[in-house]
């Protein structure tokens, strides 16, 4: 009885040392250089001064259409797709283009080691993605059979 125990302690700790490894490799960091962190820091910094210049153009319809919690995230945005004005077309487009390019400039000076850990990373969120897609899909089913 002991010795069962014993090798269950043994087991489980070495499954939990495996997995604390792994998920410390999922997460590891890239290693940034300076010059890189500023890249990110720049872009974090665009992408919400072009947020908030986006929804100081926004209409009081189109707020009570991102508040309406009786729509779905894709219905939400349908339904304000569908009343954005060219103005705020227009902006969008830009704010996709300045982006584009401070990804670019990015991306240029990343280390063939970091794009080969980018690319883990995302193809690790992918599949994180679609696991979680197919069980909430495989809970809505259920909950819909019992209903």
């Amino acid at each position: 009885m002991r010795s069962l125990k014993v090798i269950g302690i043994i087991l489980i700790s070495l499954f939990l040392s495996v997995f604390k490894v792994y998920s410390q490799d999922l997460q590891g960091e890239l290693n940034l250089s300076e010059e890189q962190k500023e890249l990110l820091k720049t872009q974090k910094k665009l992408i919400k001064k072009h947020r908030k210049a986006f929804k100081e153009t926004l209409s009081q319809e189109q707020l009570t259409i991102l508040k309406n919690s009786s729509l779905t995230k894709v219905e939400r945005q349908i339904a304000l797709k569908n009343t954005l004005t060219s103005f705020q077309k227009r902006i969008i487009k830009q704010n996709n283009v300045s982006v584009k390019n401070v990804k670019a400039k990015f991306r240029a000076t990343l280390t063939p080691k970091q794009r080969q850990q980018l690319k883990r990373r995302v193809g690790n969120k992918k599949k994180m993605v679609r696991k979680n897609i197919k069980k909430n899909l495989n809970r809505e089913k259920r909950r819909r059979i019992r209903n």
